[in-house]
């Protein structure tokens, strides 16, 4: 595919343009294809070719349709990526001249114009050729819509695991809710996701219809993976209270108090790491097994994720090897009850070692505060509050002094 310098000639005048020409078969099908933005005075002549597609292109183009001799029988401007354009048959369209994106109405192309270049001339083109080349557009399209068959697929794949994953993120934090008000139980939590991912396996107009569904998201969860990260066995071990455990008759099982958080210290633990506030965190971890369904997209995007695996996750690893696609979620909310030891998890995170350390207080700064130069700042400095007579200066001022 080379540039030929060549003249276009409108009622404008005639206008240089550096075209380069695409008159076999791999240079046709490949056409702008990946390639980057022509430029103003470029273009791309494409021989016994009436139609034009624009699938894996980056920019639109002006397509300027000639017959045999050169001359403009259709223009058709602005033809964007992804989309394609074909002459009227009668029109008498034998060749497409692809051009920059408002070159047709910057150099006044209208039918009737003509295009004086030599790959039109009829030496280049010798009839044994032509035949030669007769339906290579058929070709083309045998070659480039499998391609974009599968592009198609996986777009409409993806836009299901991106609804799926709206469903699931809902799913999970009603799952969390649920947790939090029944101290952390780990039956109740996977009966609320379940029942949440109702909607997202079918849902109903009827008790048959819901009932089918509830089956469906119950398998879901059952291929799936809940954990509770938080609270951990540290956290138990640190702050289990036994009048708790009597009240709730739980045997050997240990129960985290929710009450009165606000008036407790906030002292960091050594063994946990934590706080009492911490522990009354409920972290669940949840890795659904979702099932792709788009033929020929679901193959590629299990052979993908199988490459990919990098086996670190068991839970992950087995959702991948059994078709699914994992889809991970990680909620946090403040337990509304007290936690009672179910199944969690041990895990004080990575930074340490995986050893629960404490943090230590923060860094203190004696970079002095910017002066107050909000509205709600008083020229008058208020009093002291433990000292009326004196004017407030400790951090504890309500109004910022005028400095």
């Amino acid at each position: 595919m080379t540039e030929r310098p060549i003249l276009l000639h409108t009622a404008s005048g005639a206008h240089p343009l550096r075209v380069a020409l695409a008159d076999g078969f791999l240079t046709r099908l490949r056409g702008l294809m990946l390639a980057p933005p022509l430029a103003p005075d470029a273009g791309l002549l494409l021989t016994r070719c009436a139609s034009v597609h624009c699938a894996f292109m980056r920019q639109a183009i002006d397509v300027v349709y000639l017959d045999a001799a050169g001359a403009v029988v259709k223009c058709v401007p602005r033809v964007k990526p992804w989309r394609a354009s074909a002459a009227d048959p009668r029109s008498g369209a034998r060749h497409t001249l692809e051009l920059a994106a408002g070159a047709i109405g910057r150099l006044g192309i209208r039918p009737g114009d003509r295009l004086d270049h030599p790959g039109l001339a009829p030496a280049v083109r010798p009839r044994v050729r032509t035949h030669a080349q007769g339906g290579l557009a058929m070709v083309e399209f045998v070659v480039v819509s499998p391609i974009i068959a599968v592009i198609g697929l996986g777009i409409i794949q993806y836009a299901q695991l991106f609804f799926a994953k709206s469903q699931i993120n809902h799913a999970s934090f009603m799952a969390a809710r649920a947790g939090s008000l029944g101290h952390a139980n780990l039956g109740t939590i996977k009966a609320e996701y379940a029942k949440a991912l109702i909607p997202l396996y079918g849902g109903g107009t009827n008790p048959a219809e819901l009932a089918e569904s509830a089956g469906k998201a119950a398998t879901a969860v059952g291929l799936s993976d809940v954990a509770i990260l938080n609270p951990t066995r540290e956290s138990f071990d640190t702050y289990n209270d036994p009048r708790l455990q009597a009240k709730y008759n739980t045997n050997s099982l240990r129960v985290i108090p929710n009450s009165r958080l606000a008036f407790k210290t906030p002292s960091v633990d050594s063994a946990s790491g934590q706080t009492i506030q911490d522990a009354n965190l409920l972290k669940l971890r949840i890795v659904h097994s979702y099932t792709p369904t788009i033929p020929l997209a679901r193959t590629i995007f299990s052979a993908y994720l199988k490459a990919a695996d990098p086996r670190n996750d068991a839970a992950y690893t087995r959702i991948v090897q059994s078709g699914g696609i994992p889809v991970v979620t990680n909620v946090t909310l403040h337990m509304q009850s007290d936690a009672i030891e179910g199944s969690p998890i041990s895990a004080p995170g990575t930074g340490n070692g995986g050893n629960p350390t404490n943090p230590g207080d923060p860094p203190v700064s004696d970079t002095p505060s910017p002066p107050c130069t909000g509205i709600a700042c008083n020229e008058e400095v208020p009093p002291d509050p433990v000292d009326p007579n004196a004017p407030c200066t400790g951090p504890d001022c309500p109004i910022c002094p005028v400095v």
